[in-house]
């Protein structure tokens, strides 16, 4: 299955989400699927994961040694949500802010196994 495939999937089940992009260890998109997000600021979103994990990692580093796998965060409007794939990937859904964050973390995990399989 494609990259592209995969996040068109993970659009369809989480029905509160506006836009996915899947970057590369260098903020470059891989494959992008957006509704009402502009490309650019996706793309900056995917590039600057690994400075918010980075970031979060070594204020928690006193008590929790253990990597940092989900960034979640909201808006007034809506939630993002970033998690890390194979090779420096990057996967990141923007949903709206009253959507069910359980079930989008729960398919982004899905997404994340796929993607790591096709890298």
């Amino acid at each position: 299955m494609s990259f592209q495939e995969i996040l068109d999937r993970l659009i369809e089940r989480v029905p509160e989400s506006f836009a996915a992009t899947f970057n590369d260890r260098d903020g470059e998109p891989l494959c992008t699927r957006t509704i009402q997000v502009p490309n650019e600021a996706l793309q900056l979103l995917g590039a600057y994961e690994k400075v918010v994990r980075r970031h979060l990692a070594q204020a928690v580093e006193e008590f929790d040694k253990g990597e940092v796998r989900q960034v979640a965060f909201c808006t007034d409007n809506h939630w993002i949500l970033m998690m890390g794939a194979v090779e420096g990937c990057t996967l990141v859904l923007v949903m709206q802010r009253d959507g069910l964050l359980g079930r989008a973390r729960f398919h982004m995990e899905q997404a994340i196994t796929e993607l790591n399989a096709e890298l």
